[in-house]
């Protein structure tokens, strides 16, 4: 499966928590990305990269059979049509076109896609949704962004998962506790995209897609707790199963003595 590169210091970073919550769940990731990695930014020598990939070249998913878009900076707001709001950072106009590219593609095979963090978002604007650029404006909502640095196995809030939902069938109950590290967070939600999860405060957490066999995105980042919460690897149990699935019936694939998902 395809796992997009993040970005530090306009190159690309390694995604190591999501590949390794992948692996743990006996997936077979590679690393896809827009931008060059760093010198010292040294693969493992059994992760595949592919890497300064031409933003509007989904090419790079042929072979794939699932898609997972990571957490990173905020999303340009000239994609859904606002003024920067001064706390939206860490802009990369050039990720979000390759991102959005790739979910086009894998929206157009039906392909399993899992979206992290700014992944959800993306997807959400992906489908004309709107984004709140920086939750805090709003007193009533919970501090979203506690970790600041990197997203850790620490919870913050509750979460509510709707009965009777795919994610309710993946974590194995209907409330929560997870982690969070955002300051954004969807504003109007795209009809294609169905609610399934929500903060104390009523933020959205999680969507699934209303128009494809496996599409979930979360808000928070399951790839930090799959160690403290066998719940969130669950999360990462599914995908690569959906994978599995995929590969089977689409690309006639024989996963037996390869591993899962690729």
């Amino acid at each position: 499966m395809a796992v997009v590169g993040q970005l530090r210091r306009d190159h690309s970073r390694l995604p190591l928590s999501y590949v390794e919550a992948v692996q743990s769940a006996g997936g077979r990731p590679k690393v896809i990305s827009t931008f060059e990695l760093l010198p010292e930014e040294q693969p493992p020598a059994e992760l595949a990269v592919t890497s300064g990939v031409d933003p509007e070249d989904a090419s790079v998913l042929e072979g794939a059979a699932g898609l997972l878009l990571p957490g990173g900076g905020d999303i340009d707001p000239a994609w859904y049509g606002r003024p920067a709001h001064p706390k939206t950072i860490r802009i990369s106009h050039r990720r979000d076109r390759f991102e959005l590219s790739l979910i086009e593609a894998a929206m157009e095979r039906d392909m399993p896609v899992l979206a992290i963090c700014h992944g959800m978002q993306l997807l959400n604007v992906h489908y004309g949704g709107t984004l709140n650029q920086h939750l805090a404006d709003n007193p009533r909502f919970l501090d979203h962004d506690r970790d600041h640095g990197m997203p850790t196995s620490d919870t913050v809030h509750q979460l509510k998962v709707k009965d009777a939902s795919l994610l309710t069938d993946i974590l194995g109950t209907t409330t929560t506790e997870v982690n969070s590290h955002h300051h954004q967070g969807v504003e109007v939600l795209a009809p294609q995209l169905e609610p399934v999860a929500w903060a104390e405060d009523g933020v959205l957490e999680a969507v699934t897609g209303r128009e494809h066999s496996w599409v979930v995105g979360v808000q928070w980042h399951p790839e930090a707790m799959v160690h403290a919460q066998p719940a969130q690897k669950g999360l990462f149990d599914s995908f690569v199963t959906a994978v599995e699935d995929y590969a089977g019936k689409k690309l006639g694939t024989s996963l037996s003595g390869r591993g899962r998902g690729a």
